[in-house]
């Protein structure tokens, strides 16, 4: 009877397991929204890869490659965006730019694409997209300064990267929104991106977020920077990533700030604009 028990019970399960096993089979092809993504994200990137950067207005052969995979993707239900990314533009080392494409599928005047372009060089760039983009950087996009009170960078990676988030936790941003008003942004956990750059003498770097939920809009750049002659050493520098005017603090004291840039606007090594998106397919 034990025998035949055992077996009873293990032919039960193999048959609920084959029942388990047809009902998700069954249900694996029904995956709601599953090519409106694909189709999305194929989106995205070609809006994303329609845009020339230049690492030098005056030379058209100054062309940089955009990294093919975003470095963010995110979402902010309370402005009403829908799935949206961050890429950037680099030849190796410290990125040229940053690129964040938003999706607003509900505009009043029909689906748009945001596209918000910061420099993080220390030179001029240029941005160009027929009709809607014709950008050349009055000034370069980042003027980094020295980190006082840090101590010097550490010798192994894992260390600077703890160095860093120390670093990062001294400083506070806010925005000022029009309808919002005052808004305190937060630091994401972990870098957007590290890199370390030897032509530009960068022993290690990183772009750090402060965002409005998981929407990136201030980009806080931290390098541990050794040039000849010199101890190696922390500087910093802010990238702006939003229309909303900007305060950054350092240990309580304001070190920059940015006035408001709401779309379309250029600024010095900033821009944004609008670019029409095709309305959803019927029934989506």
């Amino acid at each position: 009877m034990v025998v035949d028990t055992v077996k009873s019970q293990s032919l039960i399960a193999i048959g609920f397991a084959l029942f388990l096993g047809g009902a998700a089979a069954a249900e694996e092809p029904q995956k709601p929204g599953d090519d409106e993504r694909a189709e999305h994200q194929k989106n995205l990137m070609a809006v994303a890869s329609s845009i020339r950067l230049l690492a030098d207005p005056e030379r058209a052969d100054s062309a940089v490659k955009l990294v093919t995979e975003p470095i963010l993707r995110y979402t902010d239900n309370t402005r009403q965006i829908d799935g949206s990314s961050l890429w950037v533009w680099s030849g190796g080392g410290r990125p040229t730019a940053i690129l964040a494409v938003e999706y607003y599928p509900n505009d009043r005047r029909g689906p748009r694409w945001l596209f918000e372009i910061a420099s993080l060089s220390t030179e001029r760039i240029a941005a160009h997209r027929e009709p809607e983009l014709n950008f050349a950087a009055k000034e370069p996009g980042l003027k980094f300064q020295p980190l006082a009170g840090a101590e010097p960078p550490a010798d192994k990676a894992p260390r600077r990267l703890t160095q860093m988030n120390a670093a990062a936790r001294r400083f506070a941003v806010h925005t000022f929104a029009t309808i919002d008003g005052r808004i305190e942004l937060r630091q994401l956990s972990r870098p957007l991106l590290r890199y370390s750059d030897e032509k530009a003498d960068v022993l290690d770097g990183a772009v750090i977020s402060f965002a409005y939920g998981t929407n990136p809009e201030v980009l806080l750049v931290l390098e541990a920077q050794k040039r000849e002659g010199a101890p190696a050493a922390w500087h910093y520098a802010f990238a702006q990533m939003t229309g909303a005017a900007i305060v950054a603090n350092l240990d309580g004291k304001e070190v920059w700030q940015q006035g408001e840039a709401d779309p379309p606007a250029v600024r010095n090594s900033y821009v944004n604009g609008w670019i029409a998106a095709p309305a959803p397919k019927s029934g989506e």
